[in-house]
């Protein structure tokens, strides 16, 4: 039985339309590979499928009709290949422009966040929106020249759980196939995809650095700095050769010259030091735009703004402690004479203004760094010492901060028991502060916020706990703000 010419026709037809690249054996092709052929029939032509269950009944042939029988599911599944590199390379490029509408979301919604451009009490739903449009705008760019191909659904939900910002972004899209078409398969091909993406935002937080500027403070730092000093000072020497051992920085007084003569560090400098490594700390460790801001306030009788609470770091870069030492003089801001806690603290808790949750720069998380030798004396200089007073400091002062969600971290300087023979010009203050200075670290540390107080002496245990004051704080700060 020989193939009529119609049918001939078709197969060399067949036979011509084979892509080049495929290279196939036909010498064994059987006639039960033809009726396997047949099989395919429900997802064939009609007519593709009567002409071969024809072709299936014939007794006879020859190569040429067997190879373009053959070719038929081959080019079939060859085809079906080639839409599969298709449907892969649509669905990555598109994978990638909603992962880039994603990310630039959660970067907008921070941004805006942290600038808050019209100053609103919650910035969040104008940051979720202009976050969404953006995320949009930025899938168009990077999908390109594909959205002119195919018709592409994309959407973008972005969302704030309290310092969490997430970003969902999905597509769909579809296309015909041809090859579908010439196997009998006429749905199109579907390509969808979801992408996610997050960012803590972190918190809002304010640093009040309530920095002790007292007399005491102006010891020297070191143990053997301490012996070797107070051999040098000759201020306030007594008639049996006893020097005073602080660098005092009165008018007349030779102490605080000494000092810089000789590189003898005070523990006001490595303070000062301390609080600039901080400040550069904190500006470093900014996840967004102004995300912390700082005041620097030293005291002694009473509280004086060496620089208010202020975003710009840079402006706080020039200040030393040093300038805020007590000189003996009750006309500048910080006055003169003894350490008053009950002057102070009621002061830094009117500077602080918000002490909020963190969630937004009108809420900042509030804290009080307090470092000092915890040494109070209730005296004053106004033409003359009235007498001094040493005491401790009365850590109910600090309630009323706490009672607003103020933290308080301390860190204590301890304040060195003076050795004998003492200086007799300042009568029995020496053995007073001796007594007191056991009792001093569990008044401070009742002051202090549950677990937000340190100790240290050296210069090195002085920036070490400073650093790690900032990172107790900024680890709250997420905390709560992520609630």
């Amino acid at each position: 039985m020989q193939l009529d010419r119609a049918n001939f026709r078709f197969a060399n037809i067949l036979l011509h339309k084979v892509p080049k690249m495929l290279e196939v054996s036909i010498r064994d092709t059987s006639k039960t590979e033809i009726l396997y052929m047949v099989a395919l029939k429900p997802r064939l032509p009609r007519y593709l499928a009567s002409a071969l269950s024809k072709l299936s009944k014939a007794e006879s042939g020859n190569v040429l009709m067997l190879f373009a029988l053959a070719a038929v599911p081959l080019i079939g599944l060859s085809g079906l290949g080639i839409e599969y590199t298709r449907a892969l390379y649509f669905r990555t490029q598109l994978d990638r422009a909603m992962d880039a509408a994603t990310v630039t979301a959660i970067a907008t919604a921070r941004d805006y966040i942290s600038t808050n451009p019209k100053s609103e009490a919650d910035p969040t739903n104008s940051a979720k929106q202009l976050a969404e449009t953006r995320g949009l705008a930025t899938f168009r760019v990077n999908a390109g020249s594909l959205l002119s191909q195919l018709s592409v659904l994309p959407r973008l939900t972005v969302s704030r759980t309290g310092g969490l910002i997430s970003a969902t972004g999905s597509y769909e899209t579809s296309y015909a196939s041809a090859f579908g078409r010439l196997l009998g398969n006429t749905a199109d091909i579907q390509i969808s995809n979801k992408s996610l993406s997050s960012l803590t935002l972190g918190s809002f937080a304010d640093f009040y650095l309530l920095l002790d500027t007292s007399g005491s403070m102006g010891f020297p730092t070191s143990s053997a700095a301490q012996i070797q000093f107070a051999k040098l000072n000759p201020d306030d020497k007594d008639k049996s050769g006893n020097n005073c051992a602080f660098a005092c920085h009165f008018p007349g007084y030779k102490g605080f010259d000494i000092s810089k003569k000789y590189n003898i560090e005070l523990r006001i400098k490595t303070v000062s030091d301390s609080v600039q490594k901080l400040i550069s700390k904190a500006s470093s460790n900014q996840t967004f735009e102004n995300q912390y801001r700082i005041g620097l306030y030293p005291f002694i009788s009473y509280l004086e703004a060496a620089a208010e609470i202020t975003k710009d770091f840079r402006s706080l870069a020039s200040i030393d402690l040093e300038d805020y030492m007590d000189i003996g003089s009750a006309k500048v801001p910080r006055g003169s004479g003894g350490t008053h806690y009950d002057n102070v603290l009621p002061a830094i808790n009117k500077k602080v203004l918000a002490a909020g949750d963190g969630s937004s720069a009108q809420k900042p998380q509030a804290f009080v760094f307090l470092i000092t030798d915890g040494m109070a004396n209730g005296q004053y200089y106004n033409n003359g010492f009235d007498g001094s007073q040493p005491n401790l400091l009365d850590s109910s002062l600090c309630k009323p901060l706490k009672d607003r969600g103020i933290t308080i971290s301390v860190l204590y300087i301890p304040y060195v028991p003076l050795a004998k023979p003492f200086n007799t010009n300042v009568g029995d203050e020496n053995n007073t502060v001796n007594n007191l200075i056991p009792s001093v670290p569990n008044r401070l540390k009742s002051c202090a916020s549950s677990g937000f107080f340190r100790t240290a002496s050296s210069a090195t245990e002085i920036q070490e706990a400073m650093n790690a004051m900032f990172d107790q704080a900024t680890r709250k700060a997420r905390l709560v703000g992520s609630l």
